[in-house]
């Protein structure tokens, strides 16, 4: 098939968690025969000019407030399949509607993720399906034996609503805890940290660096303001053996997931995702 996938960046442009999801899914998709173009915010308005077999949307929230009719070329898509990462709050009620309404098929990433999506909005999402990000086991994996050199760590975007404030209060109050913080922001990370001796500040690592860290720590720090629909690094922390997670345990889709599965399904489940979307994608042809 034709297919075109929109969202709002490519892995490129943002190492985020839907980038590396969507990236694996597209590999998948080729693997599989696809030819898929991958129209970004700032892509080129040609790409919409092509007859497609089936467009994917994604993450569009740069998108849509960059240009409107990036929304109407989905919504008018006959063969539309909607692949959500987030908490879609960015749309107006009626935009949300159409593009759920106009989709064959709705991917969430968990239970979790669904039944919010459903309290907040309504159940206004047709047929559904659960299918978790796409994560490489081989990689992810327990490495019995490991020292645990960190205690507690914290990984990715260093915001507010990832709950950088909970960070800063636990370590208040938890002292004889060394806290380790690999991540990224957009203003001053060392400032931020400075008046707290326990905790140490090491900026982003690459992405494949992550296993020997979740190998090397005792705990993983998460407390989101907002629901998480799945959190990749949590998974990822998971996979590699993590078993003691701080924070807000109930607002992470992957932790849940995990809680109710177990570890050994929850890995095929991990390990299988982009197939299993292709598998349910395809069978609505």
């Amino acid at each position: 098939m034709n297919i075109i996938m929109i969202s709002d960046f490519n892995l490129s442009q943002s190492g985020g968690g839907a980038q590396v999801s969507n990236d694996l899914i597209i590999k998948e998709g080729v693997r599989r025969g696809h030819d898929i173009v991958l129209h970004n915010y700032n892509g080129s308005p040609v790409n919409m000019l092509r007859d497609y077999d089936m467009l994917i949307s994604s993450n569009l929230e740069a998108a849509y407030r960059q240009n409107r009719l990036t929304l109407d070329f989905i919504v008018k898509h006959p063969n539309h399949v909607r692949l959500e990462h987030d908490s879609c709050l960015y749309l107006r009620p009626k935009d949300r509607v159409d593009l759920f309404k106009s989709s064959r098929l709705n991917f969430f990433l968990s239970r979790f993720h669904l039944d919010y999506f459903k309290s907040m909005y309504g159940d206004i999402f047709g047929e559904t399906k659960i299918v978790y990000d796409p994560i490489d086991v081989a990689l992810f994996k327990p490495k019995p034996g490991t020292p645990k050199i960190y205690d507690v760590v914290y990984c990715g975007l260093i915001h507010e609503l990832k709950g950088v404030g909970g960070l800063i209060e636990f370590s208040d109050k938890n002292k004889h805890r060394t806290i380790d913080v690999f991540g990224w922001s957009s203003v001053g990370d060392e400032l931020l940290f400075a008046n707290h001796d326990n905790i140490t500040f090491h900026g982003s690592i690459p992405h494949k660096e992550m296993p020997k860290l979740f190998q090397s720590c005792n705990s993983v720090f998460h407390n989101p303001v907002v629901n998480e629909p799945f959190c990749r690094m949590v998974a990822e922390a998971i996979l590699c053996g993590v078993e003691d997670f701080i924070g807000t345990p109930e607002k992470i889709g992957s932790l849940l997931e995990y809680r109710e599965h177990g570890f050994d399904q929850f890995k095929i489940n991990c390990s299988n995702a982009s197939i299993q979307f292709w598998e349910a994608l395809e069978a609505t042809l």
